[in-house]
C-alpha cells in the first residue's frame, strides 16, 4: 500500500501545541487575520454562527490577557492571542441574518427548500434557542422530544444546557480550523482552558451571557516550546467499526 503524504496531512501531523514562542523572530499579523478568515467558513450548527474572536495584540492587553491565563509561558510569550467567545444572546440576530439570506432574490435556492428553511429558522430555532425560566421549558421539551421519539427517531438533545454545548461546539470547531490555519502559515498555537473567565469577559467588555469558549495563543515556535513527545492511543482503541 502506498502512503500520499498531503499537504495536509503535513499541517495535521507537525502542529503542537507550543508552550513557549520566540520573541526574538519578526511577526506577521495578516496571517491571524487570515486564518480567521477561513475558521469562519467552519462548519457550525443551523449557520447560526454564535461566535466572535477577540484578537489581543497590544503590548499591555496581551500582559493582561496573560495574567489571567495564569501567566502561563504561552501566554506571556506569544506574539498575539485570540480569545474565541460563544455568543448565546446573539440567537435573534443570527436568526434574522439567516432568514434575510432566505428571502434574498438572488438566493439560488429551489422555492420549495426556502419555504422549508423559513418555516427552520422562523419556528424551530426560536423554540430551540428560547430563554428558559428554572428550566421548565427544558422539561418541557424533553417530555415531548420523549413522547415523540417513542415512535421515530427524534432529537433529544433540546435543554438549555444542550444548547449550550452546541454552541460551544460550533465555537470548538472554529478554533480548530484556526489553529490548522495558522500552522499552515508556518506560524504555532497553543489552545488555553486554563484561565480566569470572569476577569477576561470583564476585560472584553462582554456581557454576562457571553461564554469563553478557549483562548489561543499565536507566535513562532521554539524547541523548547514542546514539552513531551505526542502520543496518542492506537487506531484500534479509539476507532470501532460496525
Amino acid at each position: 500500500m502506498t502512503t500520499i503524504n498531503t499537504p495536509f496531512e503535513e499541517i495535521v501531523r507537525s502542529r503542537r501545541s507550543m508552550r513557549r514562542y520566540d520573541q526574538t523572530v519578526s511577526y506577521d499579523k495578516s496571517i491571524v487575520k487570515k486564518s480567521l478568515e477561513l475558521a469562519m467558513l467552519s462548519p457550525n450548527s443551523s449557520n447560526m454562527q454564535l461566535w466572535e474572536f477577540y484578537r489581543v495584540t497590544s503590548d499591555e492587553a496581551k500582559k493582561n490577557i496573560a495574567h489571567f491565563c495564569l501567566d502561563q509561558n504561552t501566554a506571556k510569550t506569544a506574539s498575539e492571542l485570540v480569545v474565541f467567545v460563544a455568543r448565546p444572546d446573539h440567537v435573534k440576530r443570527s436568526i434574522q441574518h439567516n432568514l434575510d439570506l432566505v428571502n434574498d432574490e438572488n438566493s439560488f435556492e429551489k422555492k420549495s427548500h426556502r419555504e422549508r428553511r423559513r418555516t427552520y429558522y422562523s419556528k424551530t430555532m426560536p423554540m430551540f434557542y428560547s430563554n428558559d425560566f428554572m428550566f421548565i421549558f427544558s422539561l418541557l421539551k424533553k417530555l415531548f422530544v420523549t413522547l415523540i421519539g417513542m415512535k421515530k427517531p427524534m432529537v433529544r438533545e433540546v435543554t438549555a444546557i444542550n444548547k449550550k454545548v452546541t454552541i460551544h461546539k460550533s465555537v470548538a470547531l472554529a478554533a480548530q480550523t484556526f489553529m490548522l490555519a495558522v500552522k499552515s502559515y508556518g506560524y504555532d498555537t497553543c489552545p488555553l482552558e486554563g484561565f480566569d473567565s470572569k476577569r477576561i469577559k470583564k476585560y472584553l467588555g462582554l456581557p454576562k451571557a457571553a461564554e469563553i469558549n478557549m483562548v489561543i495563543t499565536v507566535g513562532k515556535g521554539t524547541e523548547e516550546g514542546i514539552w513531551y513527545p505526542q502520543k496518542r492511543y492506537d487506531y484500534d482503541v479509539v476507532v470501532k467499526e460496525v
